[in-house]
């Protein structure tokens, strides 16, 4: 009978939650007693979704858009995305060949569905999102990790990655910005990767969730590059560029050659996205640029904010993140792991950060500044006079 209870054996190899199941169940048990509790573990944006998707949105269901769509994805929404990609991406990408997914998370799992076999090898920067090792367990590859130093702001440099490629390696994986670093891949490193993976025969996975947050450094899709895109799959969501989490859409941008293979595994996996939602996610491609761009600038002023209150903290060390809204943290001079910080820091001063084990990157924590201003200043002096008493 015990048999039964068990699952795949692939699951046992999975990462677990790092850490973060026992910060939630203490933020919870703290919040129960009356204790204000900042939650900065949370990356998600706290913006209002565009109204033009909104609009967008009601007005499909009244128009009757209540039925499965297309697999790939509406029409409408690929076009959109089809321009979007060659206006801020440099690439010119046919809509036959975009697929639209349930979020982003959906896209990384079936490109790597799509694209690896048991025992292949895949280069992966660490830190990195917890989707990545989890992917390559369960599909029996192999994860080799690539670590990205904070000296150098951990940016993932092609020097480092070469000597991991064997005749087994199959992929390469990139995050730029990225989750949960904030570190900006620039161009020269870029072109560095795309050169590795053209000499070498790999195909590139690269995570492009976080492309409009740039405080510093230019955004680059490396399937823009030259030889790139018969070798990159492309991976992009409205989640944060349009602070549309809860609408579930992401999309994968792949070469011809794989894009029904990829289709396949999409429609395994989900059949297609919800329908109405893809109309508004649409309308916010071609008409909410003026939102975004304030959205950007006020994650600026807090990445600021938080990166200031951090250099009073001297136990605390950090690179000052170029991107994305997260700010990776070495607790390494307090005499603490990163889950005894954590709970430490969310005990003392009622501040929720993330172990970076949760990222395969022990000895750091990850804080998400996606919060107003006046609640970041508050949680920030909290988490100041806590760890002045490690001093």
């Amino acid at each position: 009978m015990d048999k039964i209870k068990l699952p795949t054996q692939r699951f046992e190899g999975i990462p677990t939650s790092g850490g973060i199941r026992d910060i939630v169940d203490i933020a919870d048990r703290l919040e129960a007693t009356g204790r204000t509790i900042y939650h900065l573990e949370i990356g998600r944006p706290d913006f209002d979704s565009p109204k033009t998707a909104k609009d967008a949105a009601k007005k499909a269901i009244d128009d009757g858009f209540v039925h499965y769509a297309d697999m790939r994805g509406v029409l409408e929404l690929r076009q959109a995305l089809s321009r979007k990609l060659k206006r801020e991406n440099g690439m010119d990408v046919s809509p036959e060949n975009i697929t639209v997914t349930v979020g982003a998370q959906a896209a990384l799992t079936a490109s790597m569905m799509t694209l690896l076999n048991e025992g292949d090898d895949v280069i992966v920067p660490v830190p990195c999102f917890g989707a990545y090792p989890g992917a390559c367990t369960i599909l029996g590859a192999n994860m080799l990790s690539v670590r990205c130093k904070m000296e150098d702001g951990f940016i993932l440099r092609a020097r480092d990655v070469e000597p991991l490629v064997t005749d087994r390696t199959r992929m390469i994986v990139i995050n730029s910005p990225n989750n949960p670093t904030g570190a900006v891949i620039p161009r020269s490193e870029m072109e560095g990767l795309a050169e590795i993976a053209r000499k070498h025969d790999l195909l590139v996975v690269s995570d492009e969730c976080y492309e409009r947050f740039l405080y510093g450094g230019t955004h680059v899709s490396i399937a823009s590059l030259p030889g790139m895109s018969d070798r990159t799959v492309t991976v992009g969501s409205a989640s944060k560029t349009y602070s549309m989490t809860g609408w579930r859409l992401g999309y994968m941008v792949t070469p011809p050659w794989m894009t029904s293979y990829a289709n396949r595994t999409h429609l395994l996996m989900t059949t297609c996205a919800a329908t109405f939602p893809q109309y508004g996610y649409a309308a916010a491609l071609d008409g909410a640029e003026g939102d975004v761009k304030i959205m950007i600038e006020e994650y600026r002023e807090r990445r600021d904010l938080v990166a200031g209150y951090l250099r009073q903290m001297k136990p605390l060390d950090f690179a000052n993140p170029e991107g994305a809204f997260y700010i990776l943290i070495s607790a390494a001079r307090t005499g603490m792991d990163a889950t005894e910080f954590c709970r430490y820091i969310l005990e003392e001063a009622g501040v929720a950060l993330v172990p970076g084990e949760a990222f395969s990157y022990p000895g750091f924590v990850r804080m998400a500044y996606c919060k107003p201003k006046d609640y970041l200043s508050a949680a920030m002096e909290s988490m100041k006079s806590a760890v002045a008493k490690l001093a």
